[in-house]
């Protein structure tokens, strides 16, 4: 039987050649990660799916004002103020009892290699209530790409500071699924169900927050806390109001007559708990 002419396994030639590919990769990395969060730098990649200029600065402004009150000094307040509340966080299957200065610590990017990966913005129709997604697999194909439905902007275009906080809740929660672990790959720091999911599988304690709801809904509070529609010490009430383990949407309209954002009788029911 004759030699075959070219063997597997690799030469000195080829060892060159892996090292100068990992090398790269490895600068690649380091070099998004800074890119993601370098300051100044929009908190996307692309907006699509808007039918004009109007509505694509609408998203625009939606998406950065998101993003600017997660990375504010009032959100990790405020999230840090609700620890003797909530001892402990779902924060995905491998993390289900995170803490809450773990979880502003993850949000502040603060575990080495921690990054928001780049994300495409889509706006879909839909009046489905899912109200948005993010993460692995999400429009485009890449892992970190955000939907957003219309009816988020449609609230986000009213007088209401309230129903236009519920935007923020939903903005501020789809980037809390673009926050990756490692500087290389897609390794969600929070997680909780996928479309064809109605609770989150291999759940061991219904009774605690979801890291993903929670953060959505302390940036919606901390925003009208900014906004001066309530007052600072009143965040973990209205945080009660929109939910912890799911978002209470159909309270969002509940408040255009200038109630306290607060329990009371009379409020729509809560959301199904994940």
């Amino acid at each position: 039987m004759s030699e075959p002419t070219e063997r597997h396994g690799l030469g000195s030639s080829g060892l060159w050649a892996v090292a100068a590919a990992v090398a790269m990769l490895g600068w690649t990395a380091w070099d998004n990660r800074v890119e993601d969060t370098a300051p100044g730098r929009a908190p996307y990649d692309r907006i699509a799916g808007a039918r004009d200029d109007l509505e694509t600065q609408a998203l625009a402004r939606l998406m950065t004002d998101a993003y600017a009150v997660l990375r504010s000094p009032d959100f990790r307040e405020n999230l840090l103020a609700l620890e003797a509340r909530y001892p402990a966080v779902y924060a995905r299957n491998g993390e289900q009892g995170a803490t809450i200065p773990r979880i502003a610590g993850i949000v502040a990017l603060e575990p080495a290699g921690s990054r928001f990966a780049p994300a495409d913005v889509t706006l879909v129709n839909g009046e489905s209530g899912g109200l948005g997604a993010a993460g692995e697999g999400v429009a485009s194909g890449r892992y970190s790409n955000i939907l957003i439905e219309r009816m988020v902007m449609a609230a986000w275009g009213r007088p209401d500071a309230v129903a236009r906080s519920c935007a923020i809740n939903v903005a501020a929660h789809e980037y809390a699924h673009t926050i990756v672990l490692t500087p290389m790959g897609f390794g969600n720091a929070f997680t909780d169900t996928r479309s064809d999911e109605v609770a989150i599988p291999n759940r061991r304690s219904h009774g605690t927050p979801v890291a993903s709801y929670l953060i959505g809904s302390v940036a919606q509070c901390t925003w009208l806390a900014q906004q001066g529609r309530i007052e600072r010490s009143d965040v973990g009430a209205c945080v009660e109001v929109f939910g912890t383990a799911a978002f209470n949407w159909d309270r969002c309209g509940q408040f255009a007559g200038g109630e306290p954002v607060a329990m009371r009788p009379g409020l729509a029911p809560p959301a199904r708990p994940l």
